[in-house]
């Protein structure tokens, strides 16, 4: 049996290797660095275990020796999406994420061999009932333009008329619209096929993208996405937002930033005058547009080849 074990830095993971032995896994590869990123699923592992590190509480620890708890937690989330039986070592006071659906999860440290070898049967018998069945086929299903497009018109309607609020009020306007705008185009994606996650509840907003997303059960690429409202009077540029979430893509070690953006007032931003690396900015009626043309997958595939150019 392959197992993959994916790891933030800074932890001890001799109990996991031995508990893994155990359960006849005799092809263990240990990751916890981007270095590894190319043996995580090629071969593709019966199972997959991640190990976050309790003393990175908001998921923003450096990454320069290695993993943080995000990495971590977004490769695991590409695991699940390929349907490969996955494990995550939760250890106190963190919190599990509630954004990986099917994913099991410890929650205890890396060393507590009695609370884990339970976890590790469970995960490895789970992976012989499988088979060795793991990626999931992908269908394109065009999504539902109308209703977006509604959904959108919506978000307008709350940013020009908002809601009575408490003191302060400009900024909850703006505040729940964008919150919207960022539902809105996080439920298009999942209907088109995408498996998301989301920052760390504790986590500085600053430091990540609005959310990260895998395209397709089979995708190994990561992308991080983050929604903007823009309008003629906006004092700040979509191309600083770009420059932002380019800084963002190379710290996570993403394959691709995508920037969506909508005018509620129809007038549109400028034009780069460079394109950014690794970043590519669309309007959320072009994205909209073009799933209902093409599956998820290959509307990203397309924007990673233009990125990568640059």
């Amino acid at each position: 049996m392959r197992a993959s074990l994916i790891s933030a830095s800074g932890i001890d993971l001799d109990v996991l290797a031995s508990l893994l032995a155990d359960v006849d896994v005799h092809d263990l590869w240990v990751i916890k660095n981007v270095v590894g990123d190319g043996v995580i699923f090629e071969p593709i592992p019966d199972v997959v275990v991640g190990v976050l590190n309790a003393k990175d509480v908001s998921g923003t620890a450096s990454a320069q020796e290695g993993f943080n708890n995000f990495d971590v937690l977004l490769r695991v989330g590409q695991a699940v999406a390929r349907g490969i039986p996955s494990l995550l070592i939760v250890p106190p006071p963190l919190k599990p994420p509630s954004w990986i659906k099917g994913l099991s999860v410890a929650l205890c440290s890396p060393g507590n061999r009695s609370a884990l070898a339970d976890h590790i049967w469970a995960l490895t018998a789970s992976a012989t009932r499988d088979g060795a069945s793991k990626v999931l086929l992908d269908r394109f299903n065009p999504i539902n333009t109308e209703l977006y497009i509604s959904r959108l018109k919506a978000v307008e309607k709350a940013y020009v008329n908002p809601l009575p609020l408490s003191p302060g009020a400009s900024s909850g306007r703006i505040g729940h619209a964008y919150a919207q705008f960022e539902s809105l185009i996080s439920e298009l994606l999942v209907s088109a096929g995408a498996a998301l996650a989301e920052p760390p509840e504790d986590a500085r907003r600053y430091d990540y993208a609005d959310f990260a997303f895998v395209p397709s059960s089979g995708s190994s690429v990561v992308v991080l996405a983050e929604c903007k409202l823009v309008s003629g009077k906006s004092k700040r540029r979509i191309s600083e937002d770009e420059a932002a979430l380019h800084q963002k893509v190379t710290a996570t070690h993403s394959q691709l930033g995508l920037l969506v953006y909508h005018s509620i007032d129809g007038v549109q931003p400028t034009p780069a005058r460079h394109a950014t690396a690794l970043v590519e900015r669309i309007s959320a009626m072009e994205l909209i547009a073009r799933l209902k043309e093409k599956p998820l997958q290959r509307v990203i595939a397309d924007a990673v080849a233009q990125a990568a150019a640059r």
